[in-house]
Order: C-alpha cells, then structure tokens, then sequence
C-alpha cells in the first residue's frame, strides 16, 4: 500500500512541483521506502560506477590512460570527469593524438578491453608523456605495427621503438631467433631491410666484380635479383647459413659483403665450417659507420668508373668478348681482324699519297696477269727509286703488285729483253729523261679508281660509299645469307621479315646512324621533343600557378566571417522566456507573457505545468535562431535565410583553384582557368604514343650519342 501511495503522489509531481497545489517539494526519494537505513547510510552513499566496457572508444581510450598502468575494469564520478575534461582538452596534443589515432586505425576500434589497456600504456612507454609530442601519423604507424605483431613478439616492439627503432615488424629465422633489423646501419634509413632484401646483399656479394656498395649499379642489382631467383650457387649456401643466424639484420651491409667476399672460395660446400665461419668473423661494433678495414674487405670502389668496370665484368659473364678480361686464345672467339695474314698477300694496299694496290685483290679476274706497256714504263721508275722519294712510293705499287702476282721474274725479264732493242741503254739513261718520265706517269695514275668488287670485310681507307657501292651488300647481309639464303631473301630482298628493334641495342644503332648515316637519324629515330619555356614540368610549377590564381580572386567569405554575421542576427531575435526551475520563477516568467498567452483565468490556482504550458506556447511563435556550426556550405545555407542578396553576391565570386590531389588533378584544375597551358607531361605522353615505327630517343641518349659522335669524327683517323 505504501509503494502504490508513493506512486500515485509521483504522477502529481513534476520537476519538484506538486502541479495539483503547486506546493514546491522537498526530495525525499533517497530514503522513500528505506527508513530502517541507519543515520551512516543515509550520509554516506555508495559511489557511482560505470563499467568502463560500455562507454564509448575515446572514454574507454581515456579510462585506461588515466590509470597509470592499472587496467581499469570501472570508473568513478570524479575518473569520469577527469576522462570528460581530457576530452575536451584541445590543447592537450598528446591526449588529441592519441585519440585520433585510435580512431583512424581499425584494429584498435574492435579491440577489447585488454588490448586496449596494453596498447595505451604501450604508446606511454615509447613515447613518454612529459617527452616531446609525438606526431600523429607517428602514433598510427605505432599503433598498426603493434596490433599486426604477434603477442610475443610486442615487447621487442615496443623496446625497439623506445630505441628510436620505427621497425614495422620483429623478424624471426627460421629457428625462431630474433633476426634483428632494429639497429641503424650503413643502409638507407628510409630503406626496410628484410631477410629478403639481405639476400639480394647476399647475391651482389657473391659476384666476382668491384662496385660502389651504397650506389648500386643496374646491371649489378637486376644480375643480384636473378641469381635470388634461380637460387644459384653459392647464393643458396650462403644465404641458407646467414638466415639462420640471429641479429643478421643488424649487421651493416658492408660487413655482409667483407664477411662473403673475404671467405675462402670453398666453404660453401661444407655448412659446418661455413656456419663457424660466420660466427667467427661477423663481428661489428659500429653498424652504421663500418671501419676502413671492413669496406676495404668488402671491395667497395666509390670511384666513378666502378659502375662501368662492373658492366664489363658481367659483359664478360654473359659470354661477350670484353677487352682486357676475355681470352683472346679461346678457340671460341670468330677472329675478323683487319688484316689478312702475313702468309698470304693483302687484297689492297694502302701505299701513302692516296693510292693503293688493288692487284692481289683483281687475281682472279680475267685479265688479270696481262702484262702491258704502262707495267714496262712503271718498273723504269724503280731504276730511280734512290734519286725521288716520289717516284719511290710509286715503285712501291708496281714492286708489291708484282710480289702479289708471282711473275717478278718474268717482268723483269721482258722488259731487259725490250730495252735491249731501245736506241740508248737502260743502264746508262741520262737524268733528263728520268725526269721526264715522272710527270707522265703522275698523270696516268688512277687515283680516283676503285674496285668494281669488294670481298666483305674491312678495308683501310677504302670510304663507306665506295665500299657498299661496289658490291651492294653489307656484312650483315653477309651474316643473313651464312644463316640460311631463304633466310637472306626474305629479309633483305622480299622483306617480308621485319626487322626487329631491341632496346639493349637502341643506342648502338642510334650511335652507328650519327656516325655513317646521320641523313637517316629522322626517318629512324624519334628524338624527344624540347619542353618549350613557361611550359608546366613539376608540381611545384602548377601549385605556384594555382597560387597566383587564388591570390588574384576576391576574397571568399570564410566559416568565421560567416559564423559571426550569423550570431549577430540570432543577437537581435527576442530571446525565449525560461519555463523556471521552480515555482516562484515560473510564475515570473508567466507573469511577463503577453496577456494574450496568459491563457490561466484570474482566481483560479496557477500550477507550474500550466504556467510551463503558456510559456512554451509563447515561445513557439518566436522566430527561430540560425544555426551557427557546420561546414561553409551549411552556413551559407543559413545566411541564405536572413541575407539572400549577400548569398547571391557571394555566388558570383570566382572559386579558387584546389591546391591538393594528384599531378593529374592539378593540371586540370589549370586548364580550367588557361586552356592554352603546355605540360610537360602530355607532350612526353605524345611523344611516347606517336612512334610511327620510330626508336624513341630520350635528349640525354641523343646528348650522349653526339658526343660520341663528335669524338669520333674528331678522331686523327678517322675518314682515313
């Protein structure tokens, strides 16, 4: 009976105001039913807890981080308010860090209890509260690392990034042993080393070739990456043994390389002695500054030329001949020197002043070995050989030709037995007459005369136009029709073979065309086009354009000019009359209520609920305040309310450019304000997809090839 009482006198009762009499109530609710509670329990009452489970993340985040190292199962009145006023703590970088990481990592978000209390004290020992503000992108990288590590390995974890270590992940070997990768090396510190990135060290330390250890070389490092692939040996020992040993992560590269190549040539055929190899000698105190000795064992060559020694080095690997590394005995090598040799005749023979002996090479013409008068009338400047060092270089060519023929004795013969028969002897020829005899035989002299046929091959002084004039065919035509003649018809006569460009030899021919053939360079090659002046190249050059634009447009209204005329106007609205917490300021506030909205007839009693009624009804028709947070957009929406003409004004304003995205989005947003614009980007993309059958040529190779071009046409020999 006395619970249905209190409950029917409950429903008369409303904010502590009896609304039947209007009598303001004291609040007994406490001791409502419990008057057998001592005077001690009634002072005293049980403090109010919260399960810290059922609270949101940023509380449940802020419940444990208040706990200085306890897990918190539940908070009190007074933990609550502080993990309320930590919230609201904006100045509290730490704290707001700490928050927005959690929130922005999606692990976090459905962690338990446990995890959650583990990782915050976590993230206060590596970075500690009163030490400086770690960043926020800092604090998720942490955070990630940290829930994708496995439960035993998050202690190293979190030591290591006490160290100031920011390792992704604790590496094992295969035994379970901590592989280490925290310690800084010699390495890049942007670069992740891994068990995987040691073995393309591995690989590179094997190699026979000296180079800069700290800057690769291409051939090098894509020669590493195949050997990892196809597990050559020793690579495979080597990196099955360095795996296995604990800490290998830690030691600089320049010990890995030291420690492979100081080893004896052997070991990796015995694990055993390679195993106590290692532990023996990879010893390392500093590893990120490696000693003289250590880089000197490795075979590092800073010098400039190491990349091309290298290049060398696995030209020679790859079965080219290289000059100075090959062995020119091998058998294997396809000798095409320049000269015959010495056993036979030379087909021509450079003999100075621009002639040559082209007699050896006419032997097997029809007419070759008649003997003419011209030959008569040349062996009589040999009788002057000693007296005109010009006549002696033209005794050279009828003498060689003569040794080239076989028949010296038998010329020699015919023309005693002619100059027998002459009015004067050869023998006692008088001066005047040899001098005589010189001019003509200058005159008679060919020099501009060439062969009609050459045997493929190379030929001093003989030109390139001469050469494939007089044959028309070419040593690589020569080389076709070795392979096969249908080979050779098909590619060079009927072409129905095309000819296919390789990339390793594009420079090659680009150098070969600017040598022998630069009229050919535009119909085969496609040089990159010049990036006109004022054109956009980077993204530095469009973000300064972009701000330049932004800076010309009239100024935008911004959130704050706009928030500020919005709460002016809300500041001229009539304010609201308050419903009163009691009776009494009920009452006042009715009492100043139009006496249109005192609708309670005068000598009847005025309860708080009707007094309240008559309020609200009153501050129904009171214009509404504007809103005054949200986005920009928002409050434009809100200004449209009460000033639509600025809104209007506003509108008309020129918007300004986006100053974030990618480089794509940004040379957009330029063409939207200056269509004429040049990229770099696009006339490059142009270049690259209009070929039209064309090697492309980047400027630095085209820079490249003419000089080489230029040191060759420089050469003393060449043209001769």
């Amino acid at each position: 009976p006395s619970s249905e009482a209190a409950a029917a006198a409950r429903q008369h009762i409303v904010d502590g105001v009896d609304t039947e009499t209007g009598e303001v109530l004291e609040d007994h609710t406490e001791n409502f039913g419990n008057e057998s509670n001592s005077p001690a329990q009634a002072t005293a009452p049980a403090p109010e807890l919260t399960v810290v489970a059922t609270m949101p993340l940023r509380h449940r985040v802020l419940a444990q981080y208040i706990g200085e190292g306890e897990y918190l199962y539940h908070v009190d009145a007074s933990q609550k308010k502080e993990i309320l006023r930590l919230e609201m703590d904006t100045d509290n970088s730490y704290v707001q860090n700490l928050l927005l990481a959690a929130e922005n990592v999606e692990a976090f978000k459905k962690a338990i209890e446990h995890d959650i209390h583990k990782i915050v004290n976590a993230v206060k020992k590596v970075f500690p509260v009163d030490g400086k503000t770690p960043e926020l992108v800092t604090v998720i990288q942490f955070l990630k690392a940290w829930f994708e590590t496995k439960h035993i390995d998050r202690g190293l974890l979190v030591k290591e990034w006490a160290k100031g270590n920011r390792v992704s992940a604790i590496q094992r070997t295969e035994s379970g042993a901590n592989a280490g990768g925290g310690n800084k090396t010699d390495r890049n510190p942007d670069y992740e080393h891994t068990l995987d990135t040691l073995d393309v060290e591995i690989a590179m330390a094997t190699l026979p070739m000296d180079f800069n250890i700290y800057e690769l070389p291409g051939s090098v490092y894509r020669r590493a990456k195949e050997i990892v692939k196809k597990k050559e040996s020793p690579f495979k020992e080597w990196s099955a043994a360095l795996r296995a040993t604990p800490g290998i992560l830690d030691y600089s590269r320049a010990a890995i390389f030291a420690l492979i190549r100081s080893a004896h040539p052997e070991f990796y055929h015995y694990p055993g002695r390679l195993q106590g190899y290692i532990n023996a000698n990879l010893t390392e105190t500093d590893h990120e500054n490696p000693t003289e000795e250590a880089l000197t064992a490795a075979r590092h060559t800073p010098e400039k030329d190491a990349v091309e020694e290298a290049n060398r080095q696995l030209a020679a690997a790859r079965g080219e001949y290289v000059e100075g590394i090959s062995d020119p005995n091998d058998p294997k090598w396809v000798k095409t020197g320049t000269s015959q040799p010495t056993t036979e005749p030379e087909l021509v023979k450079n003999v100075g002043n621009g002639i040559f002996d082209v007699s050896a090479l006419m032997q097997n013409s029809s007419t070759h070995g008649t003997e003419t008068n011209p030959e008569t009338t040349s062996n009589v400047q040999v009788q002057k050989a000693d007296s005109d060092e010009k006549q002696a270089g033209d005794a050279v060519q009828a003498g060689e030709g003569d040794l080239g023929t076989g028949k010296e004795a038998v010329t020699v013969e015919n023309q005693n037995q002619a100059e027998t028969h002459q009015n004067n002897d050869s023998v006692s020829q008088s001066e005047p007459e040899a001098q005589q005899n010189v001019p003509e035989s200058q005159q008679e002299e060919p020099e501009a005369a060439w062969p009609e046929y050459f045997e493929p091959g190379r030929y001093e002084g003989v030109p390139n136009e001469v050469y494939h004039a007089a044959n028309g065919i070419s040593s690589t035509q020569v080389k076709d029709a070795r392979v096969s003649l249908m080979y050779f018809n098909a590619r060079h006569v009927e072409k129905t073979i095309v000819k296919e460009r390789s990339p390793v030899l594009d420079m090659g021919n680009l150098v070969h065309v600017l040598a022998l053939q630069p009229e050919n360079l535009e119909a085969e090659f496609s040089v990159e086009p010049e990036i006109p002046e004022g054109a956009f190249t980077t993204t530095a050059t469009l973000r300064e354009f972009i701000d330049a634009h932004n800076a010309s447009l009239p100024a935008l209204l911004s959130a704050d000019d706009i928030k500020a005329l919005l709460e002016e106007y809300n500041a001229t609205l009539p304010s609201q009359m308050p419903l009163g917490a009691s009776v009494d300021e009920t009452y006042a506030s009715y009492e100043q209520l139009p006496e249109e909205f005192q609708r309670i007839e005068n000598g009847t009693k005025h309860t708080a609920t009707a007094m309240k009624a008559c309020i609200k009804e009153y501050n129904a028709t009171l214009p509404a305040p504007v809103k005054t947070s949200g986005r920009r957009d928002a409050l434009l929406e809100q200004l449209a309310i009460i000033n639509p003409d600025l809104v209007a004004q506003e509108a008309q304003k020129s918007s300004p450019l986006k100053v974030s995205g990618t480089k794509a989005d940004l040379i957009q947003a330029v063409k939207s304000v200056n269509p004429a614009a040049v990229f770099a980007d696009e006339l490059l993309d142009a270049w690259r997809e209009n070929t039209e059958g064309k090697v492309l040529v980047t400027r630095q190779q085209l820079s490249t090839a003419l000089n080489i071009q230029k040191a060759l046409l420089e050469h003393p020999t060449a043209g001769k």
